[in-house]
């Protein structure tokens, strides 16, 4: 059997978005086509100043050395300012961006349509194959 590819992923992680977030990495976590690293940073709002400083440098951090982005497009009303920082040092880093529309399959928001590579379902397939072929 050949050797997988470690996939080092930033994967979209929120304190009251756990369940998108819990449900791909088990996804992840069951595939044949490849190993992943979980790179990712949780955010909350209401954190003070000196911890939101913290986490959106680690967050660029971990953008910087990653294989690729997951973003989910249900948490960009909630979310949308950390989501706007993924997508700045996706694109800063040359990283390629994968969003996730949302489970009742509306559309992803506009801004993250013109800056992922590819919006995929809400599917496991989809993500998994995204991640595949997308992913450096």
């Amino acid at each position: 059997m050949p050797v997988l590819k470690n996939r080092h992923l930033v994967i979209s992680r929120a304190k009251n978005c756990r369940e998108l977030y819990d449900t791909v990495c088990g996804w992840l976590n069951t595939t044949n086509y490849f190993k992943w690293t979980d790179d990712s940073v949780s955010f909350n709002n209401g954190l003070d100043e000196q911890e939101w400083k913290r986490r959106q440098l680690l967050l660029r951090h971990r953008i910087s050395e990653c294989s690729c982005v997951v973003l989910f497009a249900e948490m960009y009303g909630e979310y949308g300012k950390w989501a706007d920082f993924a997508i700045e040092f996706a694109n800063e880093f040359h990283k390629p961006l994968i969003g996730v529309r949302p489970r009742d399959d509306s559309p992803a928001p506009k801004w993250m349509q013109i800056n992922c590579r590819v919006t995929v379902k809400w599917q496991r397939s989809a993500i998994v194959a995204a991640i595949q072929e997308y992913s450096l």
